[in-house]
């Protein structure tokens, strides 16, 4: 087997035959210093990046929803529940949030933030995991009527 055959078995391996714990716990990290950025004494939301957040809620309910977002992604990765109903609608959600934090953080300046990127990664992972399942079981389905 070449390399790139290699890199492509391992990338393929990655990305649909795994439970995607480390995109899980890293989502949890990023969440957990979410919440202790907005804890911070100070006016976080006093700066432009974050003024349509601000319109939503103030910081101390943005850090709150980052904790317990923090709180059952570790517990989701904790009990292995990654394929149950609650899981799947948490991951829904969790992509909501990020896919919010950082269109409200691009839709408040121009042009956009550097420091952004780690947001939008974050992001793209959230979504990944949510829609993931369900490319999955199509396929299945798909193999299960052609074979």
């Amino acid at each position: 087997m070449t390399r790139p055959q290699k890199m492509l078995r391992a990338l393929s391996a990655a990305l649909w035959d795994s439970d995607l714990v480390s995109s899980r716990l890293t989502l949890a990290f990023g969440e957990f210093y979410w919440t202790v950025m907005l804890f911070w004494p100070g006016d976080t939301f006093s700066r432009p990046t974050y003024s349509h957040m601000s319109v939503v809620m103030n910081e101390e309910i943005w850090g709150i929803i980052f904790l317990v977002s923090c709180a059952t992604q570790i517990t989701i990765v904790l009990l292995d529940d990654m394929h149950s109903t609650f899981a799947r609608y948490f991951a829904c959600w969790n992509a909501s949030l990020w896919v919010y934090t950082v269109y409200s953080m691009l839709a408040s300046v121009y042009p956009p933030p550097a420091a952004i990127g780690g947001e939008i990664a974050l992001a793209v992972s959230a979504c990944w995991i949510w829609v993931r399942p369900y490319i999955l079981a199509k396929g299945y389905r798909h193999a299960y009527r052609t074979a």
